[in-house]
């Protein structure tokens, strides 16, 4: 038998033992995520398009899509609180709900106002992100999470692969309002497929704290008694690692404004120097997300077998340096080439930074901490968003520049989040 053949088996065999292992939950999660992200895409993927042919420019672009973050960053930490306390499966149902009145709002609004309306209800539909988080976290365990993850993670980026290119060709086919109708089907289909999900609270005896404190109970999980929020976070920071927690939630900030003003830069960027076609500028999703699907199962792999640090300090140190790239490239498949490598590297540490958030905490504070990064993070992608429409239109090469610099200063702030293991 050949070297390879041995390889493929075991390759085969544990990805059979992983998926048979995998809580019947967790699988019905998936596929709701997978119809949740698809449902999002039909219409997220068009909307910078959709702005222009409307006759608004990249200011304006920025300012609609901050209000969702701005929104997202309150209704993130508030919903980590409730989720904890009120139950995970009914703030989870919530965001579906507000998420279909988003899709059917873009239906029936042209003006500015409405589009600042539909900007607002998706920021709301946020509240049931950490809900997801916790949920995600009690159906898997502390040596197989990176893994699943990855695996979770790999398969919302096949429909963030598949959404953008399909809306965007029957954008320019039939109409933008049948890529938004579109979506609005799919996340009906969405609320039906959740019907059955169960919230379930993690069973295991696991410390998750680095300081390998005692080990809270499944039993005991949540409070005797309802906790003022921020008495449950100085609570939080006292029983964890209050370092490591603070530099997470730094880099939840930094990410934001990263990301952000990448989401400006980077279809307006192409809409000038290339094409407005829809197809066009949603393409370019499409691409980030097969550069990120390429490595996730890997990178879940690998955190789980050799180490979280290791492989989130290498991403970190090597991305930044790969987005000079951007300054180079002469044509759309040159920058569609520089864009999968950048996501690659970027993104190959996705599901091990997924683990370290969810493993800085115990098991009934978890959507709080998701409460709080997401909250964080929304607020710096609303910072990121204004400064990317009003620099694009400034200087978008000193622009993209910053973008860099924000996405490096990660680097330091991880190294003190993720504790060295036996692995690194």
């Amino acid at each position: 038998m050949s070297t390879y053949t041995r390889i493929r088996g075991r390759a085969g065999s544990w990805l059979h033992i992983t998926w048979t292992a995998v809580d019947w939950n967790l699988k019905r999660l998936m596929l709701v995520s997978f119809i949740e992200v698809l449902s999002v895409c039909f219409y997220s993927s068009v909307l910078m398009p959709y702005y222009r042919s409307l006759g608004y420019g990249s200011q304006v672009a920025g300012v609609l899509t901050s209000v969702i973050q701005v929104v997202s960053a309150v209704v993130g930490v508030a919903a980590g609180f409730l989720a904890d306390s009120l139950g995970r499966k009914r703030l989870f149902t919530t965001g579906q709900l507000l998420r279909c009145v988003a899709a059917g709002l873009l239906l029936v609004t042209r003006s500015y106002a409405g589009l600042v309306f539909v900007s607002v209800v998706r920021g709301f539909a946020v509240v049931q992100s950490p809900a997801q988080s916790a949920m995600l976290a009690s159906y898997t365990r502390k040596e197989n999470r990176g893994t699943l993850y990855g695996l979770i993670q790999t398969i919302s980026m096949i429909a963030q692969v598949a959404g953008p290119l399909i809306a965007g060709l029957v954008a320019d086919r039939f109409g933008v309002m049948m890529a938004f109708g579109s979506g609005l089907v799919l996340a009906c289909v969405a609320v039906f497929a959740a019907v059955p999900l169960k919230d379930k609270r993690s069973a295991e005896q696991e410390s998750l704290a680095p300081s390998q404190e005692a080990p809270v109970p499944a039993e005991v999980a949540g409070p005797a008694r309802p906790e003022k929020p921020w008495a449950r976070v100085a609570r939080m920071f006292r029983e964890n690692r209050a370092v490591a927690l603070s530099a997470l939630l730094v880099t939840a900030i930094f990410n934001g404004l990263g990301n952000g003003a990448a989401n400006i830069l980077l279809p307006f960027t192409i809409m000038d120097r290339f094409s407005s076609a829809y197809t066009t500028v949603s393409s370019s999703q499409s691409v980030g997300a097969i550069g990120t699907m390429l490595v996730l199962l890997i990178g879940g792999r690998i955190a789980d077998v050799y180490g979280r640090r290791t492989l989130v300090l290498a991403s970190c140190s090597i991305f930044p340096f790969l987005m000079l790239g951007l300054f180079l490239v002469g044509s759309l498949w040159q920058l569609f080439a520089v864009i999968i490598l950048i996501t690659m590297v970027g993104n190959i540490s996705s599901p091990a930074i997924g683990a370290v958030q969810m493993e800085a905490v115990g098991e009934k504070d978890r959507a709080t901490f998701a409460g709080l990064y997401l909250g964080l993070n929304a607020a710096g992608m609303a910072l990121g968003m204004v400064g990317g429409g009003i620099g694009y239109k400034v200087s978008p090469t000193y622009s993209w520049m910053a973008v860099i610099a924000v996405f490096a200063l990660q680097l330091p702030l991880y190294a003190l989040a993720i504790p060295r293991s036996r692995a690194d």
